[in-house]
């Protein structure tokens, strides 16, 4: 399950004059947002009595989901101007949340394999919780629907490469409506067109797209050209917030090299956030981690930093979708996890120093969804409200 540890707000047990739950209207709690905060949304967890289980909070969207120990929390998305404050009530009523988050992997069937490609007559897919690659998977081999997992939330979409390539690709959208259970019905080609919903907007070329995982090997970077054994699993699905995790046994940056690495990689996308947090866990500590964001011609290179979190970002003329449409991307990275930040001739890449455990954030947006940025002094503002978000959360004011 992928986190970038979000916000844990834990509220406090009020202490009822009443015993009887019936006799209990509404529990009521406060969160405040720093001067330094995010006017941006934010999702936050209440860890409250079981007792609660069901109720909602007024006004907002929120859903309890379980934890994993068991135990059941609510949480909810709030925005706050920098500063402020506000009382949120909790009240015996069902949520009527919307869903505004998913996650996917699709598996072709009623065809069968011809050496490394997947044949069958027409495009029936089923919906999967748990993949195994199987050995002659590759690029263009016709078995996943558009060639990998997809995660979208009400803003953007996003899709990775199950197979050696390992990038990350973009789907961007034109209104809040989850759409990438119906892409791809219709073949492998579709998506790449404009529709109503939008479409598949970045090309990605040999590099890591927005935020995959390489690893550095003499000049080169490796993807995943050389792994034992890739396995999915579905975490959540939920309405507000969506993840999988990537587990990769025999990492190896050569077909003979004795360097080989098991890497576990979780992706969580929350909603009304364009970013998607990814979180790396290694067998053992090694050097040459790399993740990248492709370059193009005609894009402007945008680095900002807030404490201890920095992002490299591109903005233009990058969008397939249309000659002179933009996309805006970006990484988001702690600078106590990142040895370096460096430039190839088709990417931005950042070093990860040789730990166990890191996380970083992509994100990506463009201007023809409602809430997207118009220019780059928009796309700016935006990754500066994610910075401010990052570097100082909002939280709980106990009573």
């Amino acid at each position: 399950m992928l986190k970038i540890r979000w916000i844990v707000i834990l509220l406090s047990v009020l202490i009822f004059s009443c015993k009887d739950l019936e006799k209990t209207k509404s529990v009521h709690f406060v969160v405040k947002n720093p001067e330094q905060g995010a006017k941006m949304s934010q999702k936050v967890t209440l860890e409250t009595d079981p007792k609660f289980i069901g109720w909602s909070v007024e006004n907002h969207v929120s859903e309890w989901v379980e934890k994993e120990d068991g135990s059941m929390a609510l949480e909810v998305m709030v925005a706050l101007e920098p500063g402020t404050e506000t009382s949120l009530t909790l009240v015996p009523e069902e949520s009527n949340t919307p869903d505004l988050a998913h996650a996917e992997l699709s598996v072709r069937t009623n065809g069968k394999w011809e050496e490394r490609e997947y044949k069958a007559q027409g495009f029936d897919f089923t919906p999967v919780t748990t993949f195994e690659s199987p050995e002659q998977l590759t690029d263009h081999s016709y078995y996943l629907r558009y060639e990998g997992p997809g995660w979208e939330n009400d803003l953007i979409g996003y899709r990775l490469y199950l197979d050696w390539r390992n990038a990350i690709d973009v789907f961007v959208k034109t209104d809040s409506e989850l759409v990438l259970d119906q892409v791809g019905l219709d073949g492998y080609d579709s998506y790449h067109e404009l529709a109503d919903w939008g479409g598949d907007a970045l090309k990605v070329g040999k590099s890591l797209g927005v935020g995959a995982l390489g690893r550095v090997s003499g000049d080169a970077i490796m993807h995943f050209q050389h792994v034992e054994n890739t396995r999915w699993d579905l975490d959540k699905n939920t309405k507000l917030q969506a993840g999988f995790t990537i587990n990769y046994a025999g990492w190896r940056s050569a077909a003979e090299a004795d360097d080989e690495v098991d890497v576990s990689t979780e992706y969580e996308i929350v909603a009304r956030d364009p970013s998607s947090s990814i979180k790396v866990s290694l067998s053992r500590p090694i050097e040459g981690l790399v993740t990248g964001l492709v370059k193009h011609k005609g894009t402007e290179d945008i680095r900002l930093n807030l404490g201890n979190w920095s992002v490299i970002g591109t903005w233009g003329k990058q969008n397939l979708l249309a000659p002179d449409a933009q996309l805006g991307m970006a990484l988001f990275y702690q600078n106590d996890q990142v040895e370096k930040v460096s430039t190839s001739s088709i990417e931005h890449l950042l070093h990860f120093k040789s730990l166990k455990e890191f996380e970083y954030l992509i994100f990506a947006t463009w201007p023809g969804h409602p809430k997207g940025p118009q220019n780059q002094t928009e796309f700016e503002a935006q990754l500066n409200e994610k910075l401010r978000a990052l570097a100082a959360p909002a939280y709980v004011v106990y009573q």
